[in-house]
């Protein structure tokens, strides 16, 4: 999308759904959000424009949302969708993936989310991939024993690999499905932009949980 105008200034505006310092939270995000020390913790890993993380949040008050997006103008959009909204279980962090051990501490998230995350097709490059064994084990720290993560998808190659880097760290895969909005497990279903956008073009959407 293109870049969005005044971001700094949008951004104060909104300056209650998000952290200016967000590793200062590693390892405290409840205490950090004013949330009970025992309260579900949900992670979503390139958030977009917020469609999922904020209807996620109106169906589930009482869990903590963490939505997270490393370009400045995606994450002023779900910022603003979220305050909008007027959502109070939901904050968000701008930052990179790739330095996700640096905001979160050991087993402090109770479920992930991995939501059509960019398949690094192209370029060549699965190390880039957020299902990468390198990334899945960064993961591992900071998920609670039990915990769970939920990928989705349209790339056939994307799901193929990532089933493979899952078993490969250790992961146990459930509700495992080729044309998620076909399945049994649909109704419950929170549709990203992209999976709305990819539905629309008849393309198949991939889904698996992966279990601690």
């Amino acid at each position: 999308m293109r870049a969005k105008r005044n971001i700094p200034a949008r951004m104060d505006r909104c300056h209650a759904y998000w952290f200016e310092a967000p590793m200062l939270n590693k390892g405290k995000w409840r205490q950090a959000c004013g949330f009970a020390p025992d309260a579900k913790l949900w992670l979503e890993i390139g958030c977009g424009k917020g469609r999922f993380c904020t209807q996620m949040a109106q169906r589930n008050p009482d869990i903590l949302y963490i939505a997270m997006e490393r370009d400045a103008s995606v994450t002023l959009a779900a910022v603003e969708n979220a305050s909008n909204l007027e959502l109070k279980n939901i904050f968000f962090i701008n930052g990179d993936a790739g330095l996700i051990e640096n905001y979160f501490g050991e087993e402090e998230v109770d479920c992930l989310y991995l939501n059509f995350s960019d398949p690094w097709t192209r370029q060549n490059k699965p190390k880039r991939r957020l299902t990468y064994r390198d990334f899945l084990e960064k993961y591992k720290v900071m998920m609670k024993p039990g915990a769970k993560l939920c990928f989705k998808t349209d790339n056939d190659e994307l799901f193929d690999f990532s089933l493979e880097e899952f078993r490969h760290c250790g992961f146990t895969l459930t509700e495992l499905t080729r044309d998620l909005h076909n399945s049994e497990y649909d109704p419950d279903n929170v549709r990203t932009e992209f999976e709305q956008k990819f539905a629309d073009q008849g393309i198949n959407i991939k889904r698996v949980v992966a279990c601690l």
